[in-house]
């Protein structure tokens, strides 16, 4: 017995460490990790004008970087038109300056100027490090989606205490990347169940729309009238958890109410009614065909409207002559014009419209249509 057993084992081990097996059961832990993936919640953050006050570091760094190089700066009304974008539009006004150094160097004095004035006094919105925090301890998975460089979300988040708590950092790996590049590609990386984005501008708004992300407008920020294709919108940092719980809750009750259901048993009852209908209605038929009877009684109209019906039909066009000598029954009427023998002669005239009557039977546009259906005729028609 104890024999067996080993030889038993020792099959199941050298099956186990078969190579196709080996493949297979990495490939079902590959499926098993996606399916944890895919119930991750995914919530994504803008920086300037959603988690980061912009106004604390670039500024400032603008102010100092004019003085530097003796120019006036500019006022923030204009410098807002360069907050969120990628850098294209700033370096284009720096080349506009006509300093003495070229545009590339300028550039990067001015990030090492804003890295400073970012270490040192750049800060969050009031509220949102708690609210990074209560996200996070919800189970949610943060990320940043942003135009800035690389080092712009690194230097805030650390400064701020919070960056342990994000799990993606996205910027452009090139100028011509943009957000809706950037979350697609977020999305099919992670597969998540919710996804969510918050910003303050168009591009942040289009991005989610493209991407499916349920998009929250973070109208506080620099541009609250680009905000057409928010979702919903909010007027502070701390409103984010409030507005996830309310499109969530939303969308869950559509699921509950499925009582419509007993609303289809009517639906059953009513076709076991309408065959009841049915077969009161058929009672009703046969009286018709008692009212017909009565209208030979009137001599002219019956016969008018017989011609017309078989028109379409040829067919029933034959029988209708056989009322034709049921027409001349009138004939006893003239029988019974006993006081006056003048009147007798008008009574030929009902009988005359009855000559009529024979002449639409024969309508020779009938045979066209005919021809038109067969197939064989269709050379007659051809003009000659």
């Amino acid at each position: 017995m104890a024999c067996a057993l080993q030889e038993h084992e020792i099959a199941l081990h050298h099956t186990l460490n078969h190579p196709t097996i080996r493949v297979s059961l990495r490939l079902l832990e590959q499926d098993c990790g996606r399916q944890q993936e895919a119930t991750m919640d995914l919530i994504m953050f803008d920086m300037d004008g959603t988690l980061f006050r912009t106004d604390t570091a670039f500024f400032p760094a603008v102010r100092e970087f004019a003085s530097r190089h003796g120019f006036a700066a500019p006022e923030e009304e204009f410098l807002r038109s360069f907050i969120g974008q990628n850098g294209t539009e700033w370096r284009v006004w720096l080349g506009q300056l006509n300093l003495d150094k070229p545009v590339p160097e300028l550039a990067a004095e001015f990030d090492l100027l804003e890295q400073e004035y970012v270490k040192t006094q750049g800060e969050l919105y009031p509220g949102a490090a708690e609210v990074l925090r209560s996200l996070a301890s919800s189970g949610w998975k943060l990320g940043i989606c942003s135009n800035a460089p690389a080092w712009y979300p690194e230097a805030i988040l650390t400064k701020a205490g919070v960056r342990e708590l994000f799990t993606v950092i996205r910027v452009p790996a090139h100028p011509d990347q943009t957000k809706t590049m950037m979350l697609c590609d977020v999305w099919n990386e992670f597969h998540p169940q919710r996804c969510a984005m918050v910003g303050d501008r168009a591009d942040d708004m289009q991005a989610a729309y493209a991407g499916g992300y349920f998009a929250i407008g973070a109208a506080y920020g620099w541009a609250p009238d680009e905000l057409d294709r928010a979702d919903v919108r909010i007027h502070d940092i701390t409103d984010v958890p409030a507005a996830l719980a309310g499109h969530w809750s939303q969308a869950t009750p559509p699921l509950a109410p499925e009582p419509p259901r007993p609303e289809q048993q009517p639906t059953v009852v009513q076709p076991e009614q309408s065959p009841l209908k049915q077969t009161v209605v058929p009672p009703t038929a046969p009286q018709p065909t008692v009212v017909p009877a009565t209208s030979p009684q009137e001599p002219s109209p019956a016969p008018l409207g017989q011609p017309v019906e078989p028109m379409p039909a040829p067919t029933p066009v034959a029988p209708t002559p056989a009322p034709t000598p049921v027409a001349p029954t009138p004939a006893p009427k003239p029988v019974a014009p006993m006081p006056a023998a003048s009147p007798v002669v008008p009574t030929p005239a009902a009988v005359r419209p009855a000559e009529p009557a024979h002449t639409p039977v024969a309508p020779t546009p009938a045979p066209p249509e005919r021809r038109s259906w067969n197939p064989f005729r269709r050379r007659d028609d051809k003009p000659r």
